[in-house]
């Protein structure tokens, strides 16, 4: 968290440095806006150092989003394939009927892959709306998991639950928040196919956030029954 501060911070000075060109349209993508804001801390452009440091930075910027894409993929395709496997079953060798399709390696692939097409076809005002939400809520599924985990090694856990909660509510409201505003503006035939999509995943969040919370209090409570006996 705090090297994400330091690079904001770099950030926000490197595109100072260029803003007025980049309002311009002197620059093609915000990486390049970056990557030249960097470079001029270091030498003036067309210099050898400028450009340099510029080529480096356009490349580190783009090998980061292959990376993490391919990341995401890989992650969401694991995480898509365990909403289908049942309790001992390792892969979809191992499942039956329907659920050995779904579980495939190629399936969940094939469905990340169709829904990170659509959302890169929305433009970033539409996205940006529950990316803070969302990225807030794993914090609180994070403390949640921490403490059943140190539950259950018999470690006091006591630490986690107010942050725990805190974040677990905040971010919950802010989701059902979210869907309120939606259903009012589709309700109200303003909604763009944006809007649509945030009332979908919001709900699709609250939904899962909503069991996991539940299946965390009935481990807890168990926890607590057993500690007590």
């Amino acid at each position: 968290m705090l090297i994400e501060s330091a690079l904001g911070i770099v950030a926000l000075i490197a595109v100072g440095m260029v803003y007025q060109t980049y309002r311009e349209g002197g620059f093609g993508s915000p990486a390049a806006a970056f990557a030249a804001g960097i470079g001029l801390m270091y030498g003036e452009e067309g210099s050898g150092v400028y450009n340099t440091i510029y080529a480096l930075l356009t490349l580190a910027v783009s090998v980061f989003a292959l990376t993490s894409l391919d990341t995401a993929t890989r992650l969401s395709r694991f995480m898509f394939s365990e909403l289908f496997l049942k309790e001992g079953e390792k892969s979809y060798k191992d499942a039956t009927g329907f659920r050995r399709v779904l579980t495939h390696p190629l399936v969940g692939t094939a469905v990340m892959v169709i829904i990170g097409c659509v959302l890169g076809a929305l433009s970033l005002s539409q996205i940006w709306g529950l990316f803070g939400a969302a990225n807030q809520l794993l914090a609180g599924i994070a403390l949640m998991a921490i403490a059943a985990w140190l539950g259950n090694v018999g470690k006091n856990n006591k630490m986690f639950f107010i942050p725990m909660i805190f974040m677990l509510a905040a971010t919950i409201s802010s989701l059902i928040l979210t869907d309120l505003n939606k259903v009012r503006m589709i309700s109200a035939g303003e909604a763009a196919w944006g809007d649509w999509f945030q009332l979908i995943f919001a709900t699709a969040m609250v939904v899962l956030a909503l069991i996991l919370v539940v299946e965390g209090v009935q481990t807890f409570s168990k926890q607590a029954a057993k500690k007590a006996a």
